[in-house]
């Protein structure tokens, strides 16, 4: 009978540990989800991934109307800011929309990310890449600023510059998503 458990398990316990499948190791700058991951949550489950290039250049939108609900700076916020933009603002080509009707590499749940997103994209952007050629032409947050005719905004050059400027403002755009 010990000769038989034994037997039983030499062949269970080895297929029990291939059946285990390892969780995802993510790292900043890996390709995955259709993007080029910028961030990683404690969990190190959960992040954000940028596309791999820019989708141009427009205005934030609506200079002269308080979008409701688009003051979300953390990470987290990005997703939701774009969806007051677009329930708040019905003016074509503007940054945000151009971010939710992005579909790319299979995805589409791109959106504009949020003030704290968009510095954590500016943190790791020399392993993403793809960014403007003019390190000084900036790139448009989902944040609405304070003041209704304004938003944040954040140059990629080598000096941390995140200011709120006004919402016609032709900047770039970078689409994100979650994972």
């Amino acid at each position: 009978m010990k000769i038989l458990i034994r037997f039983i398990l030499i062949l269970i316990v080895p297929i029990a540990i291939v059946g285990c499948e390892k969780e995802p190791k993510f790292r900043i700058g890996q390709e995955y989800g259709g993007g080029i991951v910028f961030y990683i949550d404690n969990s190190g489950k959960h992040g954000l991934i940028a596309a791999p290039f820019d989708q141009g250049q427009a205005e934030w939108g609506c200079q002269t109307t308080k979008i409701e609900g688009a003051e979300g700076e953390e990470i987290g916020t990005g997703l939701q800011n774009t969806l007051d933009i677009l329930k708040g603002c019905s003016s074509e080509n503007i940054a945000a929309r151009i971010c939710s009707e992005l579909v790319l590499n299979g995805y589409d749940d791109w959106f504009l990310p949020s003030k704290d997103e968009l510095n954590q994209l500016f943190m790791h952007k020399n392993k993403v890449g793809g960014f403007a050629d003019d390190v000084t032409a900036p790139y448009w947050s989902s944040t609405e600023w304070e003041i209704y005719n304004a938003a944040w905004r954040q140059t990629f050059a080598d000096y941390f510059e995140q200011t709120a400027y006004d919402k016609y403002n032709v900047y770039n755009v970078r689409a994100v998503r979650y994972f």
